[in-house]
C-alpha cells in the first residue's frame, strides 16, 4: 500500500540516491543530477508549484516524487511536469496504476498546460503518458546523441476546488487539512 504527502526537502534527499537507473540516465542526458532535479521546486520557489511524495505504508520508504513547476513566475498555469521514482514503484505497480488517474487529475487541475521531455528508452513511461492523453512530438530531438521526445497536454481550465484524495493522503497532510477546517 502507498500514501501521498506534500513533498518536503528531506524526501528529495531520501529519494535521490535510490532513484531508478533509467531516471538517473534521463537526468544525466539533461545535465542534471538527481538531487538537483528533485530539490528544484524548493530552490525556485515559484507560485503554483506542486510536488508530492509517494510513500510505502509499511516502511515509510520514499517510492516516488512527482509534480509540476511553472516555467516562470509570470505564467503560473504553464508548467513542467515530472515523475521520478525508485525501484519500489515496480513492487506497487498495480496499486499505483489503480489510483494514479485521480492524482494526476488533481495535479492537472492547477494548470492549463503541462509539458516536459522524455528519453526514447523510457518505454513504460511513454506508454503511461499516452494513456494519460499527453501528446508527443512526431520527431525526436537529439540531446547528446540521445533521442528525446517533447510531450504536452492542454488542459481546459484551472479548477482549484478539486480536493486531494482524502483516503490516500498521509498523516501530515491530513492534519494540515483538519487544522484548516477542510476535513
Amino acid at each position: 500500500m502507498l500514501y501521498v504527502e506534500k513533498t518536503i526537502p528531506d524526501d528529495c534527499f531520501r529519494l535521490a540516491p535510490n532513484l531508478q537507473q533509467l531516471d538517473k540516465y534521463e537526468l544525466a542526458v539533461m545535465g542534471v543530477d538527481p538531487l538537483t532535479a528533485l530539490i528544484n521546486p524548493f530552490r525556485y520557489n515559484r507560485p503554483n508549484t506542486h510536488s508530492f511524495t509517494i510513500f510505502e505504508k509499511d516502511t515509510d520508504e520514499v517510492v516516488a516524487i512527482w509534480g509540476a513547476m511553472p516555467v516562470s513566475k509570470t505564467n503560473p498555469n504553464k508548467a513542467a511536469v515530472w515523475f521520478l521514482a525508485s525501484d519500489l514503484l515496480h513492487k506497487h505497480k498495480r496499486f499505483f496504476l489503480k489510483g494514479n488517474l485521480r492524482w494526476l487529475h488533481y495535479l492537472e487541475s492547477h494548470y492549463t498546460f503541462l509539458f516536459n521531455f522524455i528519453i526514447n528508452e523510457h518505454k513504460r513511461s511513454i506508454k503511461w503518458l499516452k494513456w494519460q492523453k499527453y501528446c508527443f512530438s512526431k520527431q525526436p530531438m537529439l540531446v547528446k546523441d540521445i533521442e528525446m521526445y517533447y510531450f504536452y497536454k492542454h488542459l481546459p481550465k484551472v479548477d482549484v476546488d478539486i480536493q486531494p484524495i482524502i483516503a490516500e493522503i498521509g498523516p501530515k497532510w491530513t492534519t494540515e487539512l483538519m487544522d484548516k477546517g477542510q476535513l
